[in-house]
């Protein structure tokens, strides 16, 4: 539990604590304090959702109708028939001190909790990047991917030796995952990095890109050779087996980057150059 959890959760006991003085105060008053008691949650469910911003500017604007009409009941000494309010000016005051004190507290716990989100973020963030493997494919993911890239033009650039880097994108991806349901999913992306791993050498180095993409690193490969590569997985990935047994055609883009030594270019760049192909290139 993070600090901000924590914090928040003593608030949240703090204020299950307090609101019953109020809530209490108002219940000897009969109906008309079952409604400033509806109006009190309401206010504390506002700002727990929202912040206290919104919910400071609803407790003004409410206080000061209920406190306008209180004050001028006492004043001209008349009662509301649908309604009548006995509550009193100085009983008023403490559950309007009482509201403004919840609503902080409520607007408190909105914040700590959205900033344990975004600290809860930032941590899978991190964690992900220290994950090497893609568990579906078993293949290295997008942040070893682009250290390899690095070190592949380095080793490209003492041997002056190009390298291919070629992506695979699976299209219709999220109407197959939204069709077929996430274990069918699961096991297409296996079956796939199988095939990839059948067909491709020993020494290309096979990544996850994202859900719907592979990325491969061809090394000591010039570009006369990628109309054969393709051919090759066309031929080996269109037809996919079920895991009911029927089989589906699938389809896919590719795009590839040839690097040559001594080339400045980035790791973004290849992949701009890559799906800029892949527009127009499908297997």
């Amino acid at each position: 539990m993070t600090r901000h959890q924590k914090t928040a959760s003593f608030l949240t006991i703090v204020l299950l604590l307090l609101v019953q003085l109020p809530l209490y105060m108002v219940y000897l008053k009969g109906s008309q304090g079952i409604l400033l008691a509806l109006f009190l949650i309401l206010l504390v469910a506002v700002s727990l959702y929202y912040g206290a911003v919104l919910g400071l500017l609803l407790s003004l604007i409410y206080l000061f109708l209920i406190g306008t009409i209180i004050f001028y009941l006492q004043l001209t000494e008349k009662t509301m028939v649908f309604m009548p309010f006995d509550l009193q000016l100085t009983e008023f005051f403490i559950y309007g001190i009482a509201i403004l004190i919840l609503v902080l507290i409520s607007g408190r716990i909105h914040e700590l909790t959205v900033e344990s989100a975004k600290q809860i973020h930032m941590l899978q963030g991190s964690v992900e990047k220290y994950v090497a493997t893609d568990t579906d494919s078993g293949f290295d993911n997008r942040i070893r991917l682009e250290k390899a890239i690095v070190e592949e033009a380095r080793r490209s650039d003492r041997n002056e030796d190009p390298f291919v880097f070629l992506l695979i994108e699976i299209q219709h991806f999220k109407n197959f995952r939204n069709l077929y349901g996430e274990k069918e999913t699961q096991y297409l992306i296996s079956q796939l990095a199988e095939k990839i791993n059948g067909i491709m050498r020993l020494t290309d180095r096979k990544y996850r890109y994202d859900e719907n993409h592979f990325a491969l690193i061809l090394p000591e490969t010039p570009s006369t050779y990628i109309q054969v590569i393709y051919e090759k997985l066309s031929e080996h990935l269109k037809e996919h087996q079920l895991l009911s047994g029927n089989l589906v055609t699938l389809q896919f883009k590719v795009g590839h980057y040839t690097y040559t030594p001594k080339t400045e270019v980035s790791f973004n760049d290849m992949v701009e150059v890559a799906q800029s192909e892949s527009l127009i290139n499908e297997i």
